[in-house]
């Protein structure tokens, strides 16, 4: 071998080992955000180096060629431009190659998602619906308010079951226990006075037992009643302490909220006989009421509020979504995007890069 030969192979080399090494490092900067589904297949970046050297080596030195004779005096000069046209489309090919190998690995990013628990706390509210809720000490009335402040409470919820059970004369249970917070709103909406056909009358035991016998088969590891009221129990087949107790027994814990304010509230205007407005009085919930509604929320674990106006109500349904929180124990799942798709298509315009300059541009005349 020549001097001429030689230095012709050493700077071949070292063009390959700057080529190599850069790639290397390109390649190791554009896989690090990647996590691999297959990473076992980048083995065969190994076998693939070896196969492109020998394909090198075998297209340099046993490829057949025609040689012609030169004339005398003059000699092959060797050119970096020539070797270019002559090893591109070779290694576009070997840089497809490599790319293909890439995408049969399936790079991906990851992203952590965290999944609220499947169990939360079942939550009953028991809503009056007698005719006292129609008075207008609240803005727009009771049961306006009553309505508009369950409705906040219920989007403030995550994982939590929901179910309304309404009371008058009787209790029905209106909405089960659902994860549906749209439905659970649109049962609230949708509530109205006598809506139950009832004479208007208050029975506060039945809307207790109502709502535990639909929560004593509940499986959530924590399990409560709202019952809202603005009067005293006067009517109804079981009376509100036996029923509390049984509430009791089932591990149901009752908040109770009496909804009147300090003096006498007035009813909408009705036209008497004569055409005058006139205003029905009714009276504030008498102690005894309060106390009965104490003595069931403190027997069962729960709180007893007094809401006077529409503010304090919203702020007694705040303190029960902080005492009421269900504590999120994080269970992280990695969702995986596939990113293989850019690395072939990548690897079809290295080809067709390849197929052009190898056939129109860099054409070889034998």
């Amino acid at each position: 071998m020549n001097k001429h030969t030689f230095l012709k192979y050493l700077i071949y080399g070292i063009i390959a080992l700057i080529a190599v090494a850069v790639l290397c490092a390109l390649a190791w900067l554009l896989l690090q955000k990647y996590s691999f589904a297959n990473p076992a297949l980048l083995w065969l970046f190994a076998p693939a180096a070896a196969l492109c050297i020998a394909a090198a080596f075998i297209r340099h030195f046993l490829r057949p060629a025609l040689k012609y004779p030169l004339p005398a005096g003059c000699k092959t000069r060797f050119s970096i431009a020539a070797a270019f046209a002559n090893w591109l489309s070779f290694a576009l090919c070997c840089a497809a190659l490599f790319l293909c190998l890439i995408a049969l690995a399936r790079p991906r990013t990851e992203g952590k998602t965290v999944i609220p628990p499947a169990k939360g706390i079942d939550i009953m509210m028991v809503i009056d619906i007698s005719n006292s809720m129609s008075a207008v000490d609240f803005e727009p009335d009771r049961l306006g308010a009553a309505k508009n402040t369950a409705l906040n409470f219920i989007k403030k919820r995550a994982s939590d079951r929901i179910g309304i059970v309404l009371f008058e004369d009787f209790a029905l249970l209106q909405c089960p226990l659902t994860l549906d917070y749209f439905a659970a709103e649109d049962y609230i909406k949708n509530i109205r006075l006598g809506m139950l056909g009832g004479m208007g009358g208050t029975a506060i035991g039945d809307g207790i037992a109502a709502a535990a016998a639909h929560l004593k088969n509940s499986a959530a590891k924590s399990k409560i009643i709202i019952l809202l009221t603005d009067g005293e129990s006067n009517t109804g087949v079981i009376g509100p302490m036996p029923a509390a107790k049984a509430a009791q027994s089932y591990g149901l814990k009752i908040y109770t909220i009496a909804m009147t304010s300090d003096g006498t509230a007035r009813l909408p205007p009705a036209e008497s006989l004569l055409g005058r407005v006139r205003y029905m009085p009714i009276e504030p919930m008498t102690k005894e009421a309060e106390a009965l509604l104490l003595e069931i929320a403190k027997m069962t674990g729960g709180e007893f509020y007094r809401a006077r106006n529409t503010l304090e109500l919203e702020t007694i349904y705040s303190k029960i979504d902080a005492l009421e929180k269900t504590e999120f124990e994080e269970a992280p799942q990695i969702n995986y995007i596939d990113e293989y798709h850019g690395f072939l298509v990548w690897a079809v315009v290295l080809l067709v890069i390849a197929f052009v300059c190898d056939k129109f541009i860099f054409i070889k005349i034998p």
